[in-house]
């Protein structure tokens, strides 16, 4: 490493998080736009009607992934500073 520091897990894990969640913006918002050009042009499909249940499901699944390695990250970190437990 450039400064010396180890290798920071949770921070690596916050910014796969964080690029994970804008890419899934990304994507989501190019498929909205999508949904709405068809809308204007009446040609909207059954991929659109369900547009927001899927995004929320998606977007459930995304942040519970994102908890449970923040938390199982945590749970190591705290057993390699106490080696007791």
């Amino acid at each position: 490493m450039a400064g010396g520091e180890g290798f920071d897990r949770e921070r690596f894990l916050l910014r796969a998080v964080a690029g994970v969640f804008i890419a899934q913006f990304a994507l989501y918002a190019a498929g909205l736009g999508g949904c709405f050009w068809l809308g204007l042009q009446r040609r909207l499909g059954p991929v659109c009607s369900s547009y927001a249940e899927n995004l929320q499901q998606t977007f459930e699944a995304a942040v519970g992934t994102s908890l449970a390695l923040l938390g199982g990250g945590s749970i190591v970190s705290a057993r390699r500073r106490d080696p007791d437990n």
